[in-house]
């Protein structure tokens, strides 16, 4: 099977997991905002907003498959930069930091997500509501609590961080991420995409790897909605993955970064 074929079928089993896990949650209904209806949850919760993430998080990769079948790599690149940050709001909430209370950044990441856009949708300019985003450096430096078992939280924090700002790149148009775009015999930038280029298979490879991601992520949030039976399908899952894609690290995180610190 085609590697692309294999990760869309691989997304559509997260999909009908989140199908699954949502009859958990209550659905949301039609609610007023302003003067208008939209769908809404009537109760807020950290699960419900790993949730959601989730949910985003297999919609934005498959939206990268799209465009990877067509060559878009670069434009993959900025959907890559969401998913991390959807992958590591995840990680921020996967427990409590320090205490079995949220911590305030958690507290204020959760307010913040369930803050409206506008207070009035019909007068967009008069009620915009100002974000209140917990720093980026906050939520990497979670994560690296969360991976001490496997990894330095130093490390951790700095390799995060350092993948965040490379991808940066692709949602900024930096100019080493534009130049990527160039060459070819003879050479050109690439702006109806870049099949049959050497990019293609360096995408593929980060593609397998978000995908593996996502699979993790969604197992983390079946074991916070206590779905016991969904989180073990789950689990096969992530694990004929590995299978069929030789993708299981043959060595632990922190083995890995210490031979990637003497390249």
């Amino acid at each position: 099977m085609p590697l692309a074929d294999f990760l869309e079928s691989t997304l559509a089993k997260l999909a009908g997991y989140y199908d699954q896990m949502g009859r958990a949650i209550e659905a949301p209904i039609r609610a007023k905002v302003g003067n208008q209806m939209f769908f809404r949850h009537q109760q807020y919760s950290d699960v419900l907003l790993c949730y959601l993430k989730g949910v985003k998080l297999v919609s934005t990769l498959n939206a990268s498959l799209v465009l990877f079948r067509r060559g878009y790599v670069q434009e993959i690149g900025a959907l890559c930069r969401m998913a991390d940050d959807f992958f590591f709001e995840i990680m921020f909430f996967v427990k409590p930091l320090g205490t079995d209370a949220p911590s305030k950044d958690q507290q204020r990441m959760f307010d913040d997500f369930f803050r409206e856009e506008f207070e009035d949708p019909d007068n967009p300019l008069g009620t915009a509501k100002d974000r209140d985003n917990v720093p980026r450096r906050k939520i990497n430096a979670a994560f690296g609590q969360i991976a001490k078992d496997e990894l330095n939280p130093h490390d951790a924090q700095h390799t995060v961080s350092t993948v965040h700002k490379a991808f940066s790149g692709y949602v900024h148009g930096a100019y080493p991420h534009i130049m990527e775009m160039y060459g070819g015999n003879p050479p050109c930038f690439h702006m109806s995409g870049m099949l049959g280029t050497p990019r293609m298979a360096e995408w593929a490879d980060q593609l397998v790897t978000y995908v593996y991601r996502a699979i993790m992520a969604t197992e983390i949030i079946s074991r916070r909605l206590a779905l016991p039976d969904c989180e073990k399908e789950i689990r096969s899952l992530l694990v004929e993955y590995e299978k069929a894609l030789n993708c299981k690290p043959a060595e632990s995180a922190e083995a890995m970064l210490r031979r990637a610190k003497k390249k």
